[in-house]
């Protein structure tokens, strides 16, 4: 059995998205040959809220090692968790490496800091080390324009420092080569690196797991017809909800909009951008929409869409753009209406798994009047399921979290046999 090193600063009752990566990842790498060992934050300095449920659905058989880290100032020089983490994690990380003869290194990011880590450790003791793209580094940040801004730093930031992370890395892997493949156009030097793609993917068994609240969004109103979208809002998004937004409202206007109808943003987050109730309010409809910037356990999420009576998934405008969370939406067995660039991989995922009915892909070259078309029929479908809802559940076998873990494990067996 090889053994990996997993540096991760945020692990279970940590409700931080990218511990879904990581639990579902590792939950099956022992079937293809590989022992993980998550090197992560101890709990109690984790500043997001926590969810007691997420212990229920990770492998408890699992070797996790803990580190402290700085509690955040009240002076905000900096808060992210793997900076407030690095040193420790840093020294532990060298110390297992050394003690337990681990095979390879395999850090996702964000937070992007872990990769310079990763970096670190293979400079001190020669083992390989792969980073996993959940978010390209390099990017331009939300507010990045503004020249003063907290967003413009960190887009220089990430300019000079991932290069750095990136210069003697043996494999890349992410959610969607696009994420990566860029970071070899940047850095022409990097020799031999060994790259997959490979989703989020899902666990079917989370589905039989009932979240400690089982409250729903709309609990205590029988009367209304709920519609849900979970995830964060992202800057390239707002478009497509603007766009939505008017649509329901002059569907109201005329009276096509069912009176029971009820929207649920949920875990949205807080970003300096407008908010979706801001749309709401802009376009008549605020008594309709509810937004809830809080993230909710993933159980809860689950829980949520699979009781609604269609699942909302709003994409973004950039074609290298994938959601995890569209598996979730397809396993809720609800209606998808679905808007994505035309090259995203979810209208892949979708017209594989017979979940595109309500599909809207989205074309650079079309006007808005164009697209508005398109999402306005899909959603007159959508809310009254005129096409039906039948996906072919069986066709996400390939997307699954397994299939991850063993693509993963391949990747790294490879670099290790030259």
């Amino acid at each position: 059995m090889k053994k990996l090193l997993i540096i991760y600063p945020n692990w279970v009752p940590s409700n931080a998205v990218g511990v879904q990566r990581v639990r579902l990842i590792t939950n099956y790498l022992h079937q293809f040959g590989w022992e993980p060992t998550i090197l992560t934050v101890n709990s109690k300095f984790y500043e997001e809220e926590t969810s007691s449920d997420l212990i229920k659905i990770a492998n408890p058989n699992i070797k996790v090692e803990y580190v402290d880290a700085k509690k955040s100032s009240k002076i905000r020089l900096y808060g992210d968790i793997a900076l407030r983490a690095f040193g420790n994690l840093k020294r532990k990380a060298i110390e297992i490496v050394k003690e337990q003869n681990i095979d390879f290194i395999w850090t996702p990011i964000p937070p992007f800091y872990t990769a310079l880590i990763a970096r670190s450790v293979h400079d001190a003791t020669g083992v390989p080390y792969a980073i996993d793209y959940i978010d390209p580094w390099v990017h331009e940040f939300p507010g990045s324009n503004n020249l003063f801004s907290r967003a413009k730093l960190a887009t220089l930031v990430a300019n000079i420092l991932e290069p750095i992370a990136v210069k003697k890395v043996s494999v890349f892997t992410g959610v969607s080569e696009a994420y990566f493949l860029p970071v070899l156009k940047r850095n022409p030097k990097l020799k031999d690196v060994a790259f997959c793609g490979m989703p989020y993917g899902f666990d079917s068994n989370d589905y039989k797991v009932k979240p400690d609240n089982t409250e729903l969004m709309w609990d205590g109103r029988d009367e209304v017809i709920p519609f849900v979208y979970a995830g964060a809002f992202l800057p390239n998004a707002h478009y497509f909800l603007n766009t939505l937004f008017e649509i329901i409202s002059e569907l109201r206007k005329s009276g096509e909009l069912d009176n029971r109808i009820r929207f649920y943003f949920v875990g949205t987050s807080y970003t300096s951008l407008k908010s979706i109730q801001d749309y709401a309010n802009e376009n008549g409809i605020e008594d309709i929409v509810t937004e809830n910037r809080e993230r909710i356990s993933y159980l809860e999420v689950l829980n949520n869409l699979s009781c609604a009576a269609g699942v909302l998934a709003i994409g973004s405008t950039e074609p290298h753009y994938t959601a995890s969370k569209i598996f979730q939406s397809v396993l809720s067995s609800k209606p998808v209406f679905a808007v994505f660039h035309h090259l995203s991989t979810v209208v892949k995922i979708l017209k594989d798994t017979n979940a595109d009915q309500y599909l809207v892909k989205y074309i650079d070259s079309e006007s808005k009047e164009q697209l508005r078309k398109k999402m306005k029929n899909s959603f007159i479908s959508f809310i009254n399921t005129s096409k039906g809802w039948h996906p072919r559940f069986e066709a996400l076998d390939q997307y699954s979290a397994k299939n991850s873990a063993k693509a993963l494990a391949s990747v790294l067996n490879s670099k290790l046999i030259n």
